[in-house]
């Protein structure tokens, strides 16, 4: 998911890793996905020499250098490629980073995304078929409980996987819809700045953030100032 995620940062505007580590962190994906400040690092190096991303120049900041990053038209393919194999894969076993895809779905072809998730859907139903069939085969009076619940929690979490599935493909325009609104807060914000000084130096809480994301993914033209309010706090933090 590292891969998509950076991708899908770079396609929106050029930056370095660290801008990227910080959208992750604050957007609650880190959770989710496991993605650690190496793992970026190490994919931004990859991807580079594979030519889906390029070098635009080095930013000193301190004794740190920045690499500034942007997308090739090679990697604009590769975006699209790969969200669409994620999207084919199953959930179960939890494939909890696949949750995340959605944000994406403005960089996909309608009918290909849904054609996929269909595809997704049948294979999902002949699977939840064959274990309906063996639970009817299998549990009668004398199953034990945890025979029973074995067969339950597995056709439960397919049930679910479909449920799922289906309503990607119910709220496909609402997701493409809110995928743009989530690329003007990207282009908008530097989510580098968050972490600029020392956490005593710095005082956003989770609740400012949050309450600055809802502004500008539910009010568009209350976007600007929200942002122009959280830049004015910054600023007066590192003073």
């Amino acid at each position: 998911m590292v891969k998509v995620l950076i991708l899908y940062y770079l396609n929106i505007k050029a930056t370095h890793g660290y801008e990227i580590q910080k959208f992750i962190q604050a957007s609650g994906f880190e959770a989710w996905t496991n993605i650690k400040a190496g793992s970026i690092y190490y994919a931004l190096s990859k991807m580079d020499k594979n030519g889906e991303i390029r070098l635009v120049r080095e930013e000193n900041r301190g004794s740190r250098v920045r690499r500034i990053y942007e997308i090739t038209d090679l990697g604009v393919i590769e975006l699209k490629k790969e969200i669409e194999k994620k999207l084919d894969k199953p959930l179960v076993p939890l494939n909890i980073d696949k949750f995340i895809l959605p944000i994406t779905f403005n960089k996909l072809d309608k009918d290909e995304a849904i054609s996929i998730i269909e595809d997704r859907i049948k294979e999902l139903n002949k699977k939840l078929e064959y274990w309906n069939y063996w639970k009817g085969i299998k549990i009668n009076d004398c199953s034990t409980q945890v025979e029973r619940l074995s067969f339950e929690m597995t056709i439960c979490n397919y049930e679910y996987e479909i449920k799922w599935h289906e309503s990607l493909i119910e709220e496909f325009d609402l997701y493409c819809e809110l995928s743009e609104k989530n690329e003007v807060m990207i282009k908008s914000f530097n989510f580098a700045e968050l972490d600029e000084k020392d956490s005593k130096d710095i005082n956003i809480n989770k609740a400012s953030l949050k309450e600055l994301k809802n502004i500008i993914l539910n009010d568009p033209t209350g976007a600007k100032n929200a942002l122009e309010r959280l830049i004015t706090i910054i600023g007066e933090e590192k003073n």
